[in-house]
């Protein structure tokens, strides 16, 4: 018959097993989940026992059930011991097989003999287990075989006291799980006829709720709030069980004299305070966390005024420091680090790091950068929240992929406790790296959603400092592009008189010097002289219109300005192949056949807005380079490149319009692609041409137009450069 006194072990033996296979489901195969697995179903044997035992009226039945209670009983220790032992990774394989042997002896002997279970007492709550001789040897191992762990678990702890933050909190988790636990022992002083009702089960329950809270999520919080909470849980409902239990002994003689009905006052208590107990739970756990969590609570208040604060910083470096170092002092960090995503690099860079003195190894130097690739980044654009690095370990299973590996060697090599993304619009903009805290405490949940928060606070106090420094750039560059303006006209224009009369100086001694027949002179010395002066007036002349070049171009980059219009791009190519013919008929191209031209492009190439003249000019040097760069292969191959080739090739890419210049010249070495768009570096020193300042002045009109320019190339195999201009609608303007 169920009656009051049987609920407590049902619910409880329940509870066990969905705690245990709950904990089981996060990881199958971790040994530490299987071990707790076997030691829930031990406590729940145990308590499933004790219910039919109290639910029986016949003294048979209840001596057969007593001693199936005592199979979970005697395997508690047992495999309390070989959790222990897998939760600290200690392995004692015959020492393990000896425990598991004596622990079957035992059950043995409670089955087949009367020296471990001999009878029964029957008090007012039902039949109780009766003990014999052979208990109190097995009592005496069950409590060795325990405080045997908990020295274990003790020295585990203080190994990891200062190594490994979550280590020490797990460690120390169980360890004090297992104290609560500890007093759930007082159910065996019935077994020896102390007659008071056995709960101490209630207290086993609140210290394996909180290991199994360990075992599925040791970040959730702090150590001291798991175990008030565990505590809270027992006091309350030991008072709200255990007062209608013994209110139900005191008055159960008396009151069966006058009525069979007793039992309805002790249920109606129980009634009553089960009703109260949550909301006594919650007043007392808010009063108590409110003050264990004080300095928390003030933590995160500073985070949430550094988020506050975040977008009133204009200077990108200012904020970024800010950021590294708010966080080392609020959260207690041995170091913070912060990368951003560099577009031109198209990596994400380390902007700013940060350490308190000597937290931390003095060689220790954190990442320099991470590309798009790695799995890092990865991992966080597919989780898009913060990854634990305890957890990666935790969960991982054995047979990890490479791309586990190669995140955990990350979080590693970092020393990183959590790394919180920070998303923007569906980008990763950048991520900050947290280390341990000083205190060796584990970042809470309330922690890691906080800073999930301040994550995008940072994208978009990142995007507005961005903005605020392009803006600044932006005015700076066209003050200095006013002033260029205005000082490039008058400086070219004396200088470009100076190299004037030294051309002219030169060309009228070269024209005397040509004038002179030189197999009348009879002088050798002299005949000498008069070579080497020719040459170095020819000399002269060459650099005098190299000069006139370089002034050109940085009168033609000063003056250049961006009138946007409406632009037909192809018909730009195919004026500046054009221009390009008849330069190159005047000087030729060394007696070789004219290179090729194929302007590809598809049907639908848009019109865009931009300053015909910059983009035509680019377009010229850009096809005039492809040509002067065949007529050197054509040079260092004859007889067997016979002729060259220069393919144009148009398309569009969503809003972008893309054109390649390829051609298959000498191409470029990767030394020369580094330096490719740096002013005053030119390949064509060789061929007496080129002032450096072509390739730099486009890729200034290029981006005055929102687009960009790059080189692919490998030397001896011709050269592709690749263009891409934004196609933007122009605005309506009214009327329109």
């Amino acid at each position: 018959m169920i009656t009051i006194y049987t609920i407590q072990p049902l619910i409880i033996s329940i509870i066990y097993l969905f705690i245990g296979f709950f904990a089981f489901s996060k990881n199958t195969r971790s040994l530490i989940n299987r071990t707790f697995l076997f030691e829930c179903i031990s406590v729940s044997v145990w308590l499933l026992g004790y219910f039919v035992v109290y639910s029986r009226s016949k003294p048979e039945d209840a001596i057969f059930w007593c001693k199936f209670a005592y199979v979970g009983v005697i395997f508690i220790p047992v495999c309390f011991y070989h959790f222990t032992i897998a939760f600290l990774g200690i392995i004692k394989k015959k020492f393990t097989i000896l425990v598991y042997l004596v622990g079957f002896i035992f059950v043995i002997l409670t089955i087949t003999t009367d020296q471990i279970v001999s009878g029964f007492y029957e008090f007012y709550w039902g039949y109780q287990t009766k003990v014999g001789f052979l208990h109190n040897i097995f009592l005496l191992g069950y409590g060795f075989l325990y405080l045997y762990c908990l020295g274990m678990l003790y020295s585990g702890f203080k190994k990891n006291k200062f190594i490994a933050s979550i280590e020490y909190n797990k460690i120390k988790y169980i360890f004090i799980a297992y104290i609560i636990a500890s007093i759930g022992s007082i159910d065996f002083l019935p077994n020896y006829g102390f007659e008071f009702y056995p709960f101490g089960s209630i207290f086993v329950l609140a210290g394996l709720a909180t290991i199994s809270y360990a075992i599925v999520r040791f970040r959730i919080m702090n150590v001291n709030i798991a175990l008030t909470r565990a505590g809270i849980f027992a006091f309350v409902y030991a008072v709200v069980l255990g007062i209608p239990f013994g209110l139900g002994g005191l008055v159960k003689e008396p009151l069966s004299r006058a009525t069979s009905s007793w039992w309805l006052l002790p249920v109606f208590l129980m009634a009553l305070l089960a009703s109260l107990g949550p909301f006594i739970y919650m007043k007392l756990q808010k009063r108590i966390e409110s003050r264990l969590r004080a300095e928390e609570f003030k933590s995160q208040e500073a985070l949430r005024r550094l988020s506050h604060n975040m977008l009133r910083f204009a200077n990108l470096n200012n904020l970024l420091k800010l950021i590294v170092h708010q966080l080392v002092k609020i959260l207690k960090l041995k170091f913070a680090a912060i990368y951003l995503f560099d577009a031109k690099r198209d990596k994400y860079i380390l902007k700013n790091y940060w350490r308190p003195m000597q937290p931390l190894d003095s060689t220790f130097e954190p990442t320099r950068e991470f590309s798009k690739d790695s799995a890092l980044i990865k991992d966080l654009y597919m989780r898009r929240l913060p990854i634990v690095t305890e957890e990666i370990r935790l969960f991982a299973p054995k047979g990890v992929s490479p791309h586990v590996k190669e995140l955990i060697n990350s979080l590693s090599h970092l020393k990183a406790n959590s790394v919180i993304p920070s998303f923007l619009r569906n980008d990763l903009i950048g991520f900050v790296i947290l280390s341990n805290k000083r205190t060796n405490a584990a970042f809470t949940q309330e922690d890691l959603n906080l800073l999930m928060v301040l994550s995008n606070e940072v994208g978009l106090a990142v995007e507005n400092a961005q903005f605020h420094q392009k803006e600044k750039m932006v005015l700076v560059e066209k003050s200095r592009r006013e002033a260029l303006a205005d000082m490039a006209p008058g400086a070219s224009h004396q200088f470009n008189n100076r190299l004037v009369a030294i051309s002219s100086s030169a060309e009228l001694l070269l024209m005397k010097l040509e004038g002179l027949k030189m197999d009348q002179v009879n002088d050798e010395k002299v005949k000498a002289v008069l070579k080497d002066a020719k040459s170095t007036l020819e000399l002269i002349d060459k650099e005098v219109y190299k000069g006139k070049e370089i002034t050109s171009a940085i009168l033609k980059r000063a003056k250049a300005k961006v009138d946007f219009q409406k632009v037909n791009v192809r018909n730009l190519i195919e004026n500046a192949y054009r221009l390009v013919l008849i330069s190159h008929s005047r000087s030729g191209i060394g007696g070789f056949k004219e290179p090729k031209f194929k302007l590809k492009f598809l049907n639908d190439i848009p019109v865009i807005f931009g300053s015909e003249a910059l983009l035509q000019d680019c377009f010229y040097n850009l096809i005039d380079n492809a040509f002067d760069a065949i007529c050197d292969a054509l040079k260092e191959k004859a007889g067997v490149m016979t002729q060259g080739e220069v393919i144009v090739n148009l398309k569009r890419e969503g809003n972008i319009l893309a054109v390649q210049v390829k051609d298959n010249g000498t191409g470029l070495t990767k030394e020369s692609q580094k330096k490719l768009f740096t002013p005053y570096f030119t390949t064509k020193a060789t061929s007496n041409k080129g002032s450096g300042l072509g390739l730099y002045v486009i890729r200034d009109f290029i981006e005055m137009h929102g687009g960009s320019i790059r080189c692919e190339s490998e030397y001896g195999k011709g050269a592709t450069f690749i263009i891409k201009l934004p196609i933007e609608k122009r605005k309506k303007k009214r009327g329109e």
